[in-house]
């Protein structure tokens, strides 16, 4: 992990941070600790964009990856049937 793209988080907001499963995970504790990540620092805490846990709503395979966030709603692109989804946290 880039630790300077951690730079201005407590030493306990990275540990919960990082006991995240998934990024749904990761932006719900920033939310509730009032701290607002860049795309870059998402993906630095939860070790990269792809397969990071959202099951595809289409296919039901969990081969899927983040794309972008819109406020409360996390946009995936699933690898098998290549259909874009989004999920609210």
């Amino acid at each position: 992990m880039r630790e300077e793209l951690l730079k201005g988080l407590t030493e306990e907001q990275i540990a919960k941070i990082k006991a995240c499963k998934n990024q749904e995970e990761i932006l719900k504790i920033a939310k509730e600790e009032g701290i607002e990540l860049s795309d870059e620092q998402l993906e630095a805490v939860s070790g990269g964009s792809c397969h990071d846990g959202a099951w595809c709503p289409f296919c039901y395979q969990h081969n899927t990856r983040f794309l972008d966030r819109e406020g409360n709603v996390m946009i995936y692109m699933c690898d098998d049937c290549h259909k874009e989804f989004r999920a609210s946290f």
